[in-house]
């Protein structure tokens, strides 16, 4: 009876070590081959070689010091066609922590090669498993840009996503899954993205629908051309109590003037507006021996407007006198304005 217990217990120790042991070393990794959600029930130990993923740089700072195998489990697969590749782990115990490497093999394919090219550290207490960014669903998504996570959760911004692989056909990988946590619970990994692996299936391209003819164009039927019709508006009367009279007309080719005013005479402190009909577009314009320029815009409800001078101050001696050049960018006219107390001079422009 005795032996019996004994070779009991062996047994158990022996099958608990298999257990521990399933995929839990590089060269016993779990090869896939598409693109899936995958469920693995349980994992402990670190396998039969314990240094495999020694001194591992986001693990650092953290209680193993670089060890990032504990509980673990790697997965091997091969790129067939170029792109994206994410992945999403979920804990089955909620409150435990889950990191992970993604390594990256040379052309021999071997474990010996392997570089990583993602690291997964960090991590939070058990108590605030529910509310740290830094616990629960981890793995690699779209919209992240990082490549690597330290241990811990201290640093602004850390949370438990690293950003996706951009892969090529040929490429080889290794992931290793490591609970920190606890010794036993598993986890299901979901791998998406625009890469395939051996296995996917290339979606089926859907039918084009055929394009319903086109209807014949209906023949144009010229219509006749309209005259512009050209709506005078009235020359202003008076502006601020005083009589207006138009001197001069100039025709432009733009909508956009430019206005260049300076004193025609001495410069003695005159001081002038502008009046386009009856909207002021130029205040207390200083009259200069040193033209000053200013641009206008002609409102497009007609073809013909005035611009009048008004005096505002008249210096050393009465009258103001404006020596205004109109330009509209292909040609430029002068006109000579005068502004008094009782009257002001006033020029019609005509758009052509």
């Amino acid at each position: 009876m005795y032996r019996f217990y004994l070779l009991l217990f062996s047994w158990l120790i022996s099958a608990g070590t298999a257990w521990a042991q399933s995929n839990a070393d590089c060269n016993s990794a779990m090869d896939i081959c598409e693109k899936k959600t995958y469920q693995i029930n349980k994992a402990g130990g670190e396998g039969k070689d314990t240094r495999e993923a020694d001194f591992i740089s986001c693990f650092m700072n953290g209680d193993n010091h670089g060890q990032a195998e504990e509980n673990s489990t790697w997965i091997r697969f091969e790129i067939a066609q170029k792109g994206t590749l994410g992945f999403a782990i979920t804990p089955h115990r909620i409150r435990d922590d889950i990191d992970f490497v993604v390594y990256r093999l040379g052309p021999d394919g071997t474990c010996q090669s392997k570089k990583i090219v993602r690291c997964m550290a960090a991590g939070d207490t058990e108590e605030s498993a529910l509310t740290s960014d830094c616990m629960g669903r981890t793995g690699l998504r779209d919209g992240e840009t990082e490549s690597s996570e330290d241990a811990g959760c201290a640093d602004i911004g850390d949370n438990a996503w690293l950003s996706p692989l951009r892969v090529e056909k040929g490429e080889k990988y290794l992931l290793l899954v490591s609970n920190v946590t606890s010794r036993g619970p598993g986890f299901s990994i979901d791998f998406y993205g625009t890469a395939m692996l051996p296995c996917d299936k290339k979606p089926t391209p859907k039918p084009d629908k055929p394009k319903p003819p086109k209807p014949e164009p209906k023949p144009k039927v010229e219509k006749p051309a309209t005259p512009p019709v050209v709506i005078a508006t009235p020359p202003p009367t008076t502006i601020g109590n005083r009589a207006v009279k138009v001197t001069n007309e100039v025709k432009v080719k733009s909508r956009d003037l430019k206005l260049t005013i300076s004193d025609s005479q001495v410069e003695d402190g005159d001081i002038v507006s502008i009046f386009l009909d009856d909207k002021k577009v130029i205040d207390r314009a200083y009259l200069r021996s040193k033209p000053k320029s200013y641009q206008i815009t002609i409102p497009d409800d007609n073809r013909e407007h005035y611009l009048t001078i008004f005096a505002d101050d008249f210096g050393q001696a009465e009258i103001n006198t404006a020596k205004i050049v109109i330009s509209d960018g292909q040609s430029e006219q002068v006109i000579n304005l005068l502004a008094g107390r009782d009257s002001q001079e006033s020029v019609k422009v005509v758009l052509q």
